[in-house]
Order: structure tokens, then C-alpha cells, then sequence
């Protein structure tokens, strides 16, 4: 295998790519799963463990992403193939897989964001009841529209992937900036509402003898790897694409804040507007809305129904819930483009299978809430296990290596020095942890969660250990 050309598109300048980066990261979770793990866990407790989590495991894993897509110029196959050895390319495969089985559902997910965008234009979000919210997502759910707005996604992803480099910087060097205003101009007018200190309080109350408890600190690290998507290939499908000399070290710190800015600006959002018009309510209507949506579907079409102008703020919400949903699609769709394009297929050819695929195993999860259930959970699992895959590489490259020859080589602020590999035991014995504490509530949830994920992961590994050499020899030079 030789380097694959230097005359690779490039994103224009650093703050595209950072914008890029966050359009990757910034996604439907930033927006309902966050502040859901905040009032599951405590409120401003829980803001402890997930920004040290941003520090201790995303950030570290963003950087090495950077560094590892910019340094093979490849996607995870090729990459882990350059770093960890030929041998080990089947852990990159995995890596690949794992976010293309997401990306099927995920499309679902975004399917519900633009019906729902259109709902709120169409006036239809208006002066809903708690009853009728539920209603309106639950009927949406159980026709073909949830089907043809699962294609609909993936359509408008692949028009954006289809124009490469310059399809996809475009995209997120608009929709990221707006999505980012709508949040705040939202986040202004909830911190108006009456009684809005209820929910800042809230937020900046610590128990810290909840600190003590272990659900704390895994739903903080959970929530961090799976809103920055540290682990899953796509910045380094994105860093494929870097400037030779884009910063590995303060492009990824940038990333993983901006992210978490954003969440802390949906809080701003959500928690003063419930505690102010939900006063009772308030954590327990959040805490415990469904995984699958329930603060974006069913609370907020009712909450903003009870604020002075609530059609603009759905309008609002909405369109920015759809831009975020949208842009990390964008990122999920080029991983499985780039995966294809790395044994000599054309974009356009690897593009069209990506989406097929995508259409084809996300049909299930568009008319299942059981299948969506299953690889929602089944797959967020392993993204913990491509985190371990990618500790794995840099281990294997050498950690010291690594810092010197690839993050060091275009770091223009922080050096990384040999604590470097002490900061990747430590992103390994995390990742273990995680994976154990998830694992054993598999068995509590029951056998036949435990069976499904060991099947499933076990078939899409030994698939790739019996393929590895084979396609290893046909990596694109």
C-alpha cells in the first residue's frame, strides 16, 4: 500500500473545518438526550462528570481521530490498516460498520425532525395539549410517512455528499451558525419567562453527595462519547480531508466545547421555559419523557404552545432540531461513502450504495419502535468498543510515536508530551469500565438483550476477521 494522493479535496480553512467537525457532533442527542441526563441525574451534578468526560475521553479520542484520518488520508479501515498493522484493518472495518448501522436508524431519526419542521410551518404544532402532542407523534410513527421521511433524509444527506468537500462545508458553515442562533434567540426568551431562576437554580445546584454514586459518572461519560461522536470514525473520515497542516491538538478542543456549549444552551432553553410555565412538573415532565424523542416530539410543541409566540419559537426549534439532525447525517452517509471510495469505487457509485444500504436496513426501524429500540441500544454499545479499537491503535503505533510524529507534527499551541500515553490507559480503562457496567445491565434488562448484542457484535467481527486480508490487498493506493 502507498499513501493515497496528496491531491485530495480540502476543507478551505480551519474554522470550516472546525465548523465541519461540529456539525458532525452536533446532533438530535445535543438537543433531547442532554437535558434529559440532567434531570435523570441531578441537575447541575450531573454537569461535573460530563465536562471532566469531555477532557478524559472525548476530546482525547477527537484528537486522535484528527490525527489518524489526516495522517493515512484514509477512512477507519485504512487508517487502523496504516497505524495498527494490516492485520488489525478488520478494527477500523468495525468501527465503519458500527456508525453505518446507526446511520440507518439515525435517518430515521432525522425523517422525524423534518416532518416535524413542516408540521411547525403548517401551524399544526399550535395550541397542542399534552394529549394531542403525543397523539400527532404517534400517528406520524405508525403510517409510511415515517418511511418516506426516513428516505427523504437520506436524500437530502446524499445531495450534500454528493458534492464532496465543498457539498459538505457549504452545509455546515450555514446551518451550524443558524442553528446555533435559533438555540440562543430561544434560550433569550425562556430566560424571560417568569419564575425562568427556578430552572438556572436547577442547573447550578451540585449535590455533591451524589458525586459518590457510579450512575452519575457513567451517564456523564455516556453522554459525552455519544453527543461529541468521539470513537466513531466520523472525524476521521472528516480529517481525511484536512489541511496538511490542520491543528490535531486545538481543532478537536474546539470541537468537543463547542459541542458542549450547545447543550448548555438547549438547558438555557429547556429548563427555565418548563420550570416557569410547568412549575410542579418540571424535572419529572423532562426526566421522563421517552428515549426516543419524547422533550422534542411531545413537551415542546405543548410547552411553546403556552408561550407568547409559540409558532415562531416551534418554527424555530424545529428547523434547528432538523439543521442538527441533518449535518451529523451528512457525516454518517460520508464515513460509509469513504469506506466504499478506499477500494477504488467512484464517489457517485459508493455514494449510491451507502444510501441504498441506509434505506434498505433502516426500513425496520422506521416501522418498529422494537427494532429501533434494539439497534438504538445494541449499536450505542458498540461505539464503546470502537473507542477501545481506536486506544488500541495508538497503543499499537506507540503512544510516544504518536504524539511526535502525527499530533506534534502541525500542533501550533499545545504540545502533547509523554503523558500522552497515560491519558490513553486511562481512555482505554474507561472505555472497559463502561463496557462492563453496560454489559451488566444487558443481563438485568434481560437475556435476550445480551444474546442480541453478542450475536450481533460476533457476526460483524468474524465477518470482518475472515475478509480482513482480502481487503487489505484491495485498499485504493
Amino acid at each position: 500500500m502507498t499513501h493515497p494522493s496528496s491531491s485530495a479535496p480540502r476543507f478551505s480553512s480551519k474554522l470550516a473545518m472546525i465548523l465541519t467537525c461540529m456539525g458532525m457532533a452536533v446532533g438530535t442527542g445535543n438537543i433531547w438526550r442532554f437535558p434529559r441526563q440532567v434531570a435523570q441525574y441531578d441537575g447541575g451534578t450531573f454537569l461535573i462528570p460530563w465536562i471532566l468526560f469531555l477532557f478524559l475521553w472525548s476530546v482525547p479520542l477527537l484528537m486522535v481521530e484528527l490525527g489518524a484520518g489526516q495522517h493515512a488520508r484514509r477512512g477507519p479501515f485504512g487508517a487502523f490498516a496504516k497505524l495498527a498493522g494490516p492485520k488489525f484493518a478488520w478494527m477500523g472495518g468495525f468501527v465503519t460498520i458500527c456508525t453505518m448501522l446507526i446511520m440507518c436508524y439515525y435517518a430515521v431519526v432525522t425523517g422525524w425532525t423534518l416532518k416535524y419542521a413542516l408540521l411547525a410551518v403548517s401551524g399544526a404544532l399550535n395550541d397542542v395539549t399534552a394529549e394531542s402532542s403525543i397523539k400527532i407523534f404517534d400517528d406520524f410513527r405508525s403510517t409510511p410517512q415515517a418511511l418516506l421521511f426516513h428516505a427523504i433524509a437520506l436524500a437530502l444527506a446524499g445531495f450534500f455528499v454528493y458534492r464532496g468537500t465543498k457539498g459538505i462545508e457549504w452545509l455546515n458553515k450555514i446551518l451550524i451558525p443558524a442553528l446555533i442562533a435559533i438555540l440562543l434567540f430561544g434560550a433569550v426568551n425562556a430566560l424571560m419567562l417568569p419564575n425562568a431562576s427556578d430552572g438556572l437554580a436547577y442547573l447550578t445546584d451540585i449535590k455533591w453527595d451524589k458525586l459518590a454514586e457510579p450512575g452519575h459518572w457513567i451517564a456523564g461519560l455516556t453522554q459525552s462519547a455519544w453527543s461529541t461522536g468521539a470513537g466513531w470514525g466520523l472525524m476521521l473520515t472528516y480529517a481525511v480531508y484536512a489541511r496538511d497542516n490542520e491543528d490535531p491538538v486545538t481543532t478537536p478542543m474546539a470541537t468537543g466545547s463547542g459541542n458542549n456549549g450547545i447543550e448548555l444552551i438547549v438547558a438555557l432553553l429547556i429548563f427555565p421555559a418548563v420550570f416557569s410555565l410547568m412549575a410542579g412538573a418540571g424535572t419529572d415532565l423532562v426526566g421522563g419523557t421517552s428515549s426516543k424523542g419524547g422533550i422534542a416530539f411531545q413537551v415542546i410543541p405543548m410547552l411553546f404552545g403556552q408561550m407568547s409566540g409559540g409558532y415562531l419559537l416551534n418554527v424555530l426549534f424545529f428547523s434547528g432540531l432538523a439543521f442538527a439532525a441533518l449535518t451529523s447525517l451528512v457525516a454518517m452517509v460520508e464515513l460509509s461513502t469513504r469506506f466504499f471510495m478506499d477500494f477504488k469505487i467512484s464517489r457517485p457509485k459508493a455514494l449510491v450504495i451507502a444510501l441504498v444500504l441506509g434505506l434498505v436496513l433502516g426500513a425496520p426501524s422506521a416501522l418498529s419502535d422494537t427494532i429501533f429500540d434494539d439497534q438504538d441500544f445494541i449499536w450505542a454499545i458498540g461505539l464503546i468498543v470502537s473507542g477501545l479499537f481506536m486506544c488500541f491503535m495508538v497503543l499499537r503505533f506507540g503512544a510516544e510515536r504518536f504524539a511526535e510524529e502525527i499530533l506534534n507534527k502541525n500542533a501550533t499551541v499545545l504540545k502533547i508530551g509523554p503523558w500522552f500515553k497515560g491519558l490513553m490507559i486511562l481512555v482505554l480503562l474507561e472505555g472497559l469500565v463502561l463496557l462492563a457496567w453496560w454489559m451488566t445491565a444487558l443481563v438485568q434488562f434481560g437475556t435476550n438483550w445480551l444474546i442480541s448484542c453478542l450475536v450481533q457484535f460476533g457476526l460483524v467481527i468474524g465477518v470482518l476477521i475472515a475478509a480482513n486480508s482480502y481487503l487489505v490487498k484491495h485498499l485504493k493506493d
